[in-house]
């Protein structure tokens, strides 16, 4: 089960799959703080610097993803859109705003926000299956490996 814990424990076509629909959720995540960035670099620059540090962490999660389907991918992901919805509520739901905006308070009708907030469902809905099904299939493995173990005692000798 830990062997490798960087590959993927799904199979072949699933991985793929849920690979497929996620990278391009994390591209529409980086896309849509790059057209909403420009109205936050102004002289309360702190979620500026968020954006900036959202678009970097989906580039570089959507890459991992392309490469390899591991855990730590998908944490990143997972991780990243929880950070993502959570400043989003804090912004519009905190009476003194947070990281210095205020003008978003209340604004929860905002176009880009709503559709953020769907990406980052997506991507929380996707690393949370993905995990789900890693780990149904590593108790598998796991109960199979054990059962083989009391049919055939032979196996456990060479284990």
């Amino acid at each position: 089960m830990f062997a490798d814990p960087g590959r993927a424990h799904l199979a072949p076509d699933t991985d793929v799959i849920t690979r497929a629909v996620a990278v391009p959720a994390l591209a529409a995540l980086a896309v849509i703080h790059v057209v909403d960035l420009p109205g936050t670099l102004g002289p309360d620059r702190l979620v500026g610097i968020g954006y900036l540090g959202i678009i970097a962490a989906a580039i570089l999660a959507g890459g991992a993803m392309i490469v390899r389907s591991g855990w730590l991918a998908w944490v990143a992901a997972g991780g990243l859109a929880v950070a993502a919805m959570t400043g989003y509520l804090l912004t519009r739901a905190l009476p003194g705003g947070f990281l210095g905006d205020h003008g978003d308070i209340g604004n929860w009708r905002c176009p880009l926000g709503i559709a953020a907030l769907s990406v980052e469902t997506l991507i929380i809905v996707l690393a949370a299956g993905w995990s789900w099904q890693a780990r149904v299939r590593a108790m598998r493995a796991v109960v199979n490996d054990a059962g083989l173990r009391a049919v055939n005692p032979a196996r456990s000798e060479k284990s």
